[in-house]
C-alpha cells in the first residue's frame, strides 16, 4: 500500500472505532466483536507472526493464491457463530487462514 501497510491501516481503524459510537456499526459487525471484521490477505503471512496480526486488530487472515471455497466457509462466520468457531486458528493449519479467537 502506498502510504501505510496493512497492519498500520488496521491499528488506524481500530483506533477510529474506539472513538466512534458502537451505534454507527452495522448489525454484522455488533454481532462479531462489535467491530468491523477485518482479514489479513497476502502470500507472506507467517504464523509465528501470529500475535502481530492480532495485536495489531485482525479478525482472521487469507493465503494467497486464494482458496475461494475455504473464503466461503470463512465469509459465513461472519454471520454463524458456529462457523466462525469451526475455522478459528489451529496450530500446524495456518495454510487454511482463518478466524482469530475472538477478543
Amino acid at each position: 500500500m502506498p502510504i501505510v501497510d496493512g497492519i498500520e491501516a488496521t491499528k488506524m481503524i481500530r483506533d477510529f472505532e474506539i472513538k466512534t459510537p458502537k451505534s454507527a456499526l452495522s448489525n454484522k459487525a455488533r454481532k462479531g466483536n462489535n467491530r468491523a471484521p477485518i482479514f489479513a490477505v497476502s502470500a507472506s503471512l507467517l504464523e509465528k507472526e501470529k500475535d502481530k496480526y492480532t495485536d495489531a486488530g485482525f479478525d482472521g487472515w487469507v493465503m494467497k493464491p486464494i482458496n475461494f471455497a475455504r473464503l466461503n466457509v470463512l465469509f459465513s462466520g461472519l454471520c454463524d457463530p458456529e462457523a466462525r468457531r469451526e475455522a478459528t486458528y489451529k496450530p500446524g493449519e495456518w495454510e487454511n487462514g482463518g478466524w482469530f479467537e475472538s477478543h
